[in-house]
């Protein structure tokens, strides 16, 4: 995450990078777990092709989104 905001030059305050974190895991696929083994198969996914590129995506759009429309700027409105 940290390369991305430094590649993409969007704002790395505790609040874009929260907002960044909240949008990717609203838009990928929850996987939970409660074992060992659990974790075990959800950390194979790591190492499938699809599953990395939807990541990829959902961080690009992510990052876009709140570069795009930071939250930070908003509050000092209220």
């Amino acid at each position: 995450m940290d390369r991305w905001f430094k590649e993409t030059d969007i704002c790395q305050c505790d609040d874009c990078r929260l907002d960044v974190t909240a949008l990717m895991l609203n838009n990928l696929k929850p996987k939970y777990v409660v074992t060992d083994k659990g974790a075990l198969w959800a950390q194979m996914d790591d190492f499938d092709p699809q599953y990395r590129t939807d990541f990829m995506t959902t961080m690009t759009q992510a990052v876009q989104a709140v570069k795009k429309s930071p939250r930070h700027m908003n509050e000092k409105a209220r």
